[in-house]
């Protein structure tokens, strides 16, 4: 993802990526497309719960969080625990910088 591309470039990149090349379960890619979605075209970070995932996926709570256990153990998923406005642990997800990394070079 060079600086100039637009956002939307950057998604549509990270969206062509994961739909075309990564040969997952559909309800993984379906993570990874909402991840995408939600992705900074600078800072390459998307820091979004769960429940977001959740809303946006149309997913069950109890599958997304499984899922999202095994992205992230096969390294397509990073997280950051957080403490929010009123000192609750808050779970934030982001696309690996690894497969951010794979759809920037396959960029033209």
């Amino acid at each position: 993802m060079t600086p100039s591309l637009s956002p939307s470039q950057v998604r549509l990149h990270l969206w062509d990526h994961i739909s075309r090349d990564l040969k997952l379960m559909p309800s993984l890619k379906l993570i990874l497309l909402v991840l995408a979605n939600y992705t900074d075209s600078h800072s390459h970070k998307a820091n979004i719960p769960a429940s977001l995932i959740i809303r946006d996926s149309g997913l069950r709570n109890e599958e997304v969080k499984r899922l999202l256990v095994s992205l992230e153990a096969a390294h397509w998923v990073e997280s950051l625990r957080i403490l929010d406005e009123a000192g609750r642990s808050v779970v934030l997800y982001n696309l690996s910088a690894r497969l951010v990394q794979v759809a920037w070079f396959k960029s033209p």
